[in-house]
């Protein structure tokens, strides 16, 4: 087994998520990030797309799951995220799902929640 990590950075785009009156109807700017692990050693020995993950997919993915979604908060968005990559995604064993809403607090560069889960 050759254990690897796909990482996608920064994803960003708007939705609704919060829990106040104008996060409710008002799209805000997110920030996502995620860090799949894998076996990469039959996609290393086949070069087959197929035996990894397709990142670009995944993350059109999420970000469509995540906008139709409209979370009320963080922690809800990251959890519910991370269970999707494991039950849509069986070559992932463990996600990491992050999430910053960069205009959340004032005077602040954002909040942000992550989560771990692994593949029982």
């Amino acid at each position: 087994m050759e254990q690897g990590q796909i990482r996608l950075k920064d994803i960003q785009f708007d939705c609704i998520v919060g829990i106040l009156p104008d996060e409710r109807i008002t799209e805000q700017p997110v920030i996502l990030n995620l860090t799949l692990w894998l076996d990469f050693a039959q996609a290393a020995k086949t070069e087959d797309l197929n035996e990894s993950i397709d990142y670009a997919k995944l993350a059109e993915e999420l970000k469509a799951f995540i906008r139709l979604s409209c979370f009320k908060l963080v922690e809800t968005l990251v959890v519910k995220t991370a269970e999707y990559v494991l039950q849509h995604y069986p070559k992932a064993n463990a996600v990491e799902v992050s999430v910053a809403k960069p205009k959340a607090v004032p005077g602040c560069l954002g909040a942000e929640a992550s989560v771990k889960i692994s593949r029982k």
